[in-house]
């Protein structure tokens, strides 16, 4: 009888234990998915046992305020097809966060954001005269994207540009390119064209404001100024300013005598 309940107990044991190891397999495996743009890399040691597929997926469409153009963001998914297994997205948890689906909230100047989860480019199609094109020639991700929308009674003064902020390189070196990495900021004019570029590389935007005497655009940008590839609150803010009329890499606003002058005053506080 003894023998039979020790045996028991020992078993119960061991299920457990195995209980326990397959859950923490499993918990590693999907921590490991990550969201954005994934980044392929030709490796002639691996063998491809799966078919892949890319979809082509289509937000919603947003008018550009006076403009014959329509904004249909868009994303793409890969998806695999398993032998002796149905098509099916390649990682749910890769892609659970990331919606298409693109809406827009007023910002501020009159200006709307649109909102997405992950976007790859933008087409611009021309209700008028059937013409579209796509905003970029490249993979990337497009982090931010303003754009203007003035309601008819609206008096003040407007401005007619796109400013739109793209993920083009994996600068944290993890394959993927999102959020986590580096974008450049861009001025388009209302068709998509015309880009150009207002902030240095390796940066991100935290905040912008229109001055409307000067027609400047002042920017809050983030340097990974402590070179560990990441964007945090530990990292250095500069204050950029461009012209609307005659965009150009943004030249900082607060010097670097001013900037040092400030952080020996402010070291004397408790």
């Amino acid at each position: 009888m003894k023998k039979l309940i020790l045996g028991i107990v020992i078993g119960g044991i061991v299920g457990a234990v195995l209980i326990l190891i397959v859950i923490v397999v499993f918990d590693n495996n999907r921590g490991k998915g990550q969201a954005g743009l994934r980044l392929v890399v030709n490796d002639s040691t691996k063998i491809n046992d799966s078919k892949k597929v890319q979809v082509l997926e289509y937000g919603d469409y947003m008018d550009l305020d006076s403009t014959n153009y329509l904004l249909i963001p868009l994303g793409m998914k890969t998806i695999e097809e398993h032998e002796d297994r149905v098509l099916k997205i390649k990682s749910a948890e890769e892609y659970a966060s990331e919606s298409y689906n693109g809406n827009c909230r007023l910002y501020k100047y009159n200006f709307y954001s649109l909102e997405f989860g992950s976007c790859n480019n933008i087409v611009f199609y021309n209700k008028k005269t059937d013409e579209t094109h796509l905003l970029l020639q490249k993979p990337a991700v497009i982090s931010k994207f303003y754009f203007p929308h003035y309601e008819k009674e609206y008096s003040g003064k407007k401005y007619w540009f796109i400013l739109l902020g793209i993920g083009e390189d994996d600068t944290n070196g993890d394959g993927y390119i999102n959020n986590e990495d580096a974008e450049k900021v861009y001025i388009a004019d209302l068709s998509g064209r015309n880009l150009k570029q207002i902030t240095p590389d390796n940066t991100q935007l935290t905040d912008w404001y229109i001055d409307t005497e000067t027609n400047n655009i002042l920017m809050k940008v983030r340097f990974d100024s402590n070179k560990d590839k990441k964007f945090s609150s530990s990292d250095e803010i500069e204050i950029l300013k461009t012209s609307i009329g005659a965009p150009a890499q943004g030249t900082q606003v607060i010097s670097d005598e001013i900037k040092n002058n400030i952080k020996k005053i402010l070291v004397q506080i408790k």
